[in-house]
């Protein structure tokens, strides 16, 4: 393949510190692959020493692209395909540091939390605070009702989420925060008595974690670069063993990411980092930012070079990005956005002979439409319209791209009542749920057959699986579940002596002659289940699961099948931390996931090597498109709500008791109590401040959306929307009349 000559430019780096701006569609992962095979084609590593090429990326599933592509291109080279490289997630890099650092002893059984497990042992932090001081506690409630109680639960949970998280990522121990302040019974005022609670829920977190012998996953990342910094013989070995380092998704640095390479790489160590900063997209919800690369990409001493060229998008569309990249930068009303959204950079098409040449304009078109009632009109509308663009175009790839999973399980009801084939890859899903509903059912059968409801539970879960179990004639599920309330004796449906007892279980006179045939068959299927129930929890949901989805179609359904092994292993993780628990407890926690107040987050898209298919919609948020790209794409809900104009518009998170952003204050007070560092924009609040972050987030979640079209382009808004059973007017927000004012002139 011919490359490009900003590609080629890159492939000429030797060594030292190089950055790599790379706009949308424009190869990064290609340029990166050929990159690390060229450097291993040219003897840059010494055989004798066992040194590898260190590629550091976000995604398990980015580590066998990254792998497969790498291979390819050193066959090609005629070079062995086995060594000299080293593909690596953060997670799997730290572990492999703190097992290099102990000699073999650690890394392999070093129990690192996953987001559940935290979220889990962080409610009890915060259970013990409350405990430990309930006065101070009732203190804070902006009023003592029971839904005041479970707004400020909510409250202080993300708020001691994003503090933690940030006090990590700036290394700050609980005890060295503790240390500044009075104990929460002295504090001078609710502001600092806020922060003592924070500060509290902290130390008792990372206390309850310690005594588990395990790490969230900032402990991990901090514990390695600790050991890289501090152990000169762990860094001359690392040093030794991985003399470049290539980093991906360089935007999505966070500060102990950051620490950590650069404790790698040393002052004259080779560091090549990719990534765009207009892509950045998770600042408001984690520690990263494009600060990071884009002042890497400012120093002296790094090499500049950029990948503009992208085949993806018909010119049109790039004008349509550009031009929001532009007009931001340059008219933006509010200036600390016009300073910090976008890094101004272009997407050039590609030259004339490109191997990858740009849709041309005359297959192209974009639309930007309002319409009056997001729930009532636009959801259905694109709906219909998604649905009329498969069929019309089955060889092509679209989707319908949301800004909330809430949104989008609604139009998920859309696509349903039209029976358009559809992927929907939103967290928490209709599906996710479902399938969390029969096996929490089955568990709580399973764990009490004499508990209230269960078998009506049950059959309600199956039916909604369409498990031939669980069949009634339509119209009468309501009616035969209510029969299954009545059962007075389940023993004698569970361990019959002979083929007439299930009858004695029901009350005489409740089985009508017509419901005769339904009622075995689905007795018959539990009954085949409670042997099982002595296998550890994660193979009793294996088993489960195979008994669901081998019998509930004509042929197993691989995706269903994969949720529940996947529930299984989450349900063996939590067995794994809480050894006490048996089996109603682990129901209960699953119960959590089936009624949507927990979400599992699998198989989305970016984690399951997720390729859209011809002729079938993808449903998905707008954080969740990236990495993806589609030849129609629909960008649902772009009103002044979701992308706010100025610091006027509403904003989510803003508590009027507490004067502002709860979550955006304490950081802003826990940086003013570690340093004497400015953490705000100048002149602004910490709530201020963080709007403009959301400000420039949702910009670039736009830009996201728009550079993920291939040929057509649909944006669309609502004047007015529903939310908590309230109307509410939906403003336009001030970048959709630039966008569509170009379109206009098209």
């Amino acid at each position: 393949m011919n490359l490009r000559p900003t590609q080629a430019d890159i492939l000429e780096y030797r060594g030292g510190k190089m950055a790599v701006s790379a706009v949308p569609g424009s190869g990064k992962t290609f340029t990166l692959t050929r990159l690390a095979a060229q450097l291993l084609a040219d003897k840059r590593l010494d055989p004798t020493a066992s040194q590898q090429i260190l590629i550091v990326t976000y995604l398990n599933t980015s580590v066998d692209n990254f792998r497969a592509a790498i291979r390819k291109r050193l066959e090609e080279l005629n070079q062995p395909t086995q060594a000299g490289y080293d593909i690596r997630t953060l997670h799997s890099l730290g572990l492999e540091i703190v097992r290099i650092a102990s000699g073999g002893e650690q890394g392999n059984d070093l129990i690192v939390l996953d987001d559940g497990q935290a979220v889990r042992y962080l409610g009890q932090a915060i259970d013990n605070w409350q405990t430990a001081h309930p006065h101070q506690w009732n203190a804070l409630l902006p009023e003592d009702s029971p839904q005041a109680q479970v707004r400020w639960r909510g409250t202080v949970e993300r708020t001691a989420q994003a503090f933690i998280r940030t006090a990590k990522n700036e290394r700050y121990a609980p005890e060295q925060v503790q240390a500044k302040l009075p104990i929460p019974e002295q504090a001078a005022d609710p502001t600092q008595l806020f922060l003592c609670l924070l500060a509290g829920i902290y130390a008792n977190y990372q206390a309850i974690i310690t005594r588990q012998g395990a790490l969230d996953f900032n402990d991990l990342i901090a514990q390695a670069a600790d050991l890289v910094e501090s152990r000169p013989d762990v860094q001359a070995v690392l040093r030794q063993r991985w003399p470049y380092v290539l980093e991906d998704e360089a935007q999505d640095s966070a500060p102990l990411q950051e620490v950590l390479l650069n404790a790698l790489t040393g002052e004259n160590g080779n560091w090549v980092r990719v990534g765009d900063p207009n892509q950045a997209i998770t600042t408001t919800f984690t520690a990263a930012h494009p600060r990071y690369l884009n002042a890497f990409l400012d120093r002296a001493d790094v090499q500049k070079r950029p990948l503009p060229h992208s085949g993806r998008c018909a010119p049109k569309i790039i004008q349509a990005a550009n031009l929001l990249v532009d007009w931001v930068c340059d008219k933006h009303p509010v200036p600390e956005v016009r300073q910090n959204a976008f890094r101004q950079q272009h997407i050039l098409p590609t030259p004339p002979g490109d191997a990858q040449q740009n849709p041309p304009d005359s297959e192209a078109s974009i639309v930007i439409k309002a319409y009056g009632h997001r729930e009532e009109e636009e959801l259905p509308k694109i709906a219909q319209l998604a649905h009329l663009y498969t069929q019309r175009r089955p060889h092509h790839t679209v989707a319908i791209l949301v800004p909330t999973n809430d949104t989008g399980h609604k139009l998920s009801e859309h696509l349903d009542s039209l029976e358009a084939h559809y992927d929907n890859q939103l967290r928490g899903g209709q599906r996710e749920r479902e399938i969390a509903a029969a096996l929490h059912a089955l568990l709580a059968l399973l764990a009490n057959p004499i508990g209230r409801n269960v078998f009506a539970e049950v059959h309600k879960a199956l039916a909604d699986l369409e498990h031939p179990a669980a069949h009634v004639p339509e119209g009468q599920s309501g009616r035969f579940q209510a029969l299954l309330q009545s059962i007075y004796r389940p023993e004698l449906l569970l361990f019959p002596e002979d083929a007439e007892d299930f009858l004695a279980a029901l009350p005489p006179g409740v089985l009508r002659p017509e419901e005769l045939p339904y009622l075995p068959q689905f007795i018959y299927f539990l009954q085949r289940l409670f042997p099982l129930r002595l296998l550890p929890i994660d193979d009793l949901v294996i088993a489960l699961s195979d008994e669901l989805f081998a019998t509930a179609r004509d042929q197993i359904n691989e995706t269903d099948l994969a949720i529940a092994y996947q529930i299984a292993n989450v349900l063996r993780r939590w067995y794994d931390m809480e050894p006490d628990w048996r089996l109603p407890q682990l129901a209960g926690q699953l119960e959590e996931i089936a009624r949507g107040r927990r979400q599992l987050a699998v198989l989305a898209a970016d984690e399951d090597g997720y390729e859209p298919k011809p002729g079938r919609i993808t449903l998905t948020t707008q954080h969740r498109a990236k990495g993806l790209e589609w030849d129609g794409v629909f960008v649902v809900g772009v009103d002044n709500f979701w992308v706010p104009s100025d610091l006027d518009s509403p904003f989510l998170g803003v508590d009027a008791d507490m004067g502002g952003d709860p979550t955006a204050e304490a950081i802003a007070q826990l940086q003013a109590l570690m340093t004497d560092q400015p953490t705000t924009y100048a002149g602004l609040d910490a709530t201020q401040s963080a709007h403009i972050d959301v400000i420039c987030e949702r910009l670039r979640l736009l830009y996201v959306a728009i550079t993920r079209a291939r040929r057509f382009l649909h944006i669309s808004r609502s004047r007015k929307t529903r939310t908590y059973q309230k109307e509410r007017d939906a403003e336009p927000t001030t970048v959709m009349g630039v966008l569509y004012e170009y379109v206009k002139g098209l």
